[in-house]
């Protein structure tokens, strides 16, 4: 189990640095996962692990956040703000424990990348293409078009932790579900 759980840890991460590095300006190197984590929260920072379990270091103007449930017309995400602790033996995981939020995304276009069961390694996906249908499944636990009706929640990571950007009008613009031990 543990063998499995680290495999996880290792493509969650693997797709955490390369979300991190989408986000940074052409002309900055690709990040390799060699560099050693500075400690500091930095838009240049290795979101890769080190060997003995290091943790990915958030991104500027990104914050965890535990999704609590999904409303209105699956626009609207009640969270609750996170924070990361790090194990040099179990990796990353999340404890919420701060204050409450409801947002809604920029955009049907709002790029979510998602932790599946059965599907191997995150799926990307956008706000309209599946994404807050699937986060709605998983984190309410009922069907889509009723909110009494369970739902099939045999996909669902079922942490509900994201590293989510948030724009400067208080709307998420990228949301991206996280692995932690």
């Amino acid at each position: 189990m543990t063998s499995i759980r680290h495999a996880l840890a290792a493509t969650a991460l693997a797709c955490a640095a390369l979300t991190l590095t989408a986000c940074q300006p052409e002309d900055t190197a690709e990040a390799t996962g060699t560099a050693s984590p500075t400690g500091t929260a930095s838009p240049s920072a290795s979101a890769s692990p080190t060997a003995k379990g290091g943790c990915p270091t958030l991104a500027k103007g990104h914050k965890y956040v535990l999704v609590e449930s999904v409303s209105g017309a699956m626009n609207t995400l009640t969270t609750k703000d996170a924070v990361q602790h790090c194990s040099s033996t179990e990796g990353a995981f999340y404890q919420a424990g701060g204050k409450e939020h409801e947002y809604t995304v920029e955009s049907g276009d709002t790029p979510i990348t998602l932790l599946h069961v059965k599907k191997s390694g995150p799926a990307k996906t956008t706000a309209a293409g599946g994404g807050l249908e699937h986060i709605r499944v998983c984190v309410n636990g009922t069907a889509q078009d009723t909110a009494t009706a369970k739902a099939d929640t045999s996909d669902c990571y079922g942490e509900n932790y994201f590293d989510v950007a948030v724009g400067g009008d208080g709307k998420l613009t990228e949301m991206t579900e996280l692995f932690g031990s």
